[in-house]
């Protein structure tokens, strides 16, 4: 008897398995997820996207398409061509903000007594769509080095309504702030610009859903920051080892103490002006690692060695990012043959990040120097 429960057991388990296994999906795409109404360069181009979405029926059979789009039709958007049931279609955008798009498929099918059944699967995706302008009042004054005169206007544009979900003023903001602190400038009713930048380029990075810090002129300013940043506060207080970083060494234990606290404040800031916060986790693995923190440092290393060694590629990060990154590899590299009394784990991530920094002088010397190219 109980081996008959086990056995009804396991086959409902196969049932339910199969029937997950075949259920229909939807998957939305578009050619672009960033529009710039006031880009000369693509005229009115610049307010279209296409939009298509793919079904995998898993036996089904399609029935009907539906699109909806958040805001509303006719003044916010508008489709251009298609139909809101055709499987693709191209929506003209008038409004600045955020747009939530979901589509929704019908399906028929066959249940258990040839019967036909009819049911519906969706994909949603919110702020799918960002619309934004240049703000060229903006982008003109922070050009003209009028910075404090940016960060009132980038103040009084970001409280407008339209801007509400929009990170560009706040991206304007930063750029004054940064600027102001870089020129020296002063302001009474701005104290600390630094303290503020950072505060104004977190606030555009969370709210950058779509990858506004991608455009250009916006990700050369960002490598900027995040350079003057990780200078002032991490790399500064590193040590060179014959061509690589390395963590001070010696006997000055106030020394090292301030040292790891301005190291572990700068992380916390790096976290949060870039689009890839991993990129610093491997830092901060190192220096919890050489303060003690044992369990820090393994949980880090962890979670980020998996992903790091799943990764083909770095181009969505800044250089910076990857500076970032790349010290953080060499940093952990020695903490790993540390820890594990081998060199096992420290060449494979060794190895994996060669392929994205092997031509670069720093990790060249360090990967043949210190690991023989892990060659044994």
């Amino acid at each position: 008897m109980k081996m008959n429960i086990i056995g009804s057991l396991f086959i409902l388990m196969l049932t339910t398995i199969t029937v997950v296994a075949q259920k229909p999906s939807v998957s939305i795409k578009a050619n672009k997820n960033i529009l710039i109404l006031d880009d000369e360069k693509e005229g009115a181009s610049a307010r279209v996207v296409k939009l298509d979405v793919a079904f995998i029926a898993a036996g089904t059979k399609e029935k009907t398409v539906l699109w909806t789009i958040s805001g509303t039709k006719g003044k916010d958007w508008e489709i251009v061509s298609g139909k809101e049931t055709d499987r693709s279609v191209q929506v003209k955008f008038n409004r600045i903000g955020t747009f939530d798009v979901s589509a929704t498929i019908g399906f028929s099918f066959k249940d258990k007594k040839g019967e036909e059944q009819e049911d519906e699967v969706s994909e949603e995706k919110e702020a799918f769509i960002t619309v934004s302008n240049n703000l060229d009042e903006l982008q003109q004054l922070f050009a003209d080095q009028s910075y404090v005169k940016l960060v009132k206007r980038a103040e009084d544009t970001k409280v407008k309504p339209k801007y509400s979900n929009d990170p560009t003023p706040n991206i304007f903001l930063a750029k004054g702030y940064f600027g102001m602190y870089l020129k020296g400038l002063k302001d009474p009713q701005i104290a600390e610009p630094y303290e503020e930048a950072i505060s104004a380029t977190a606030a555009a990075i969370e709210m950058d859903q779509n990858g506004i810090f991608n455009v250009h002129v916006h990700k050369a300013w960002l490598e900027q920051f995040q350079k003057e940043v990780s200078t002032n506060s991490i790399f500064i207080n590193l040590e060179d080892a014959g061509g690589y970083p390395a963590f001070y060494t010696g006997k000055d234990i106030e020394k090292k103490k301030q040292m790891n606290d301005e190291m572990n404040s700068g992380i916390e800031i790096y976290t949060s002006i870039s689009k890839h916060p991993f990129v610093v986790r491997w830092i901060e693995a190192a220096i919890k690692y050489n303060a003690r923190d044992f369990k820090t440092a393994n949980a880090i290393y962890t979670e980020e060695i998996p992903k790091l060694l799943k990764m083909e590629n770095l181009d969505k990060l800044t250089e910076t990012d990857k500076k970032v990154l790349k010290t953080g590899i060499m940093l952990s590299a020695q903490t790993l043959t540390v820890r594990d009394k081998n060199n096992t784990k420290a060449c494979e991530v060794l190895t994996k990040a060669n392929t994205w920094f092997g031509e670069q002088r720093d990790f060249s010397l360090f990967f043949e120097n210190v690991y023989n190219n892990c060659k044994e």
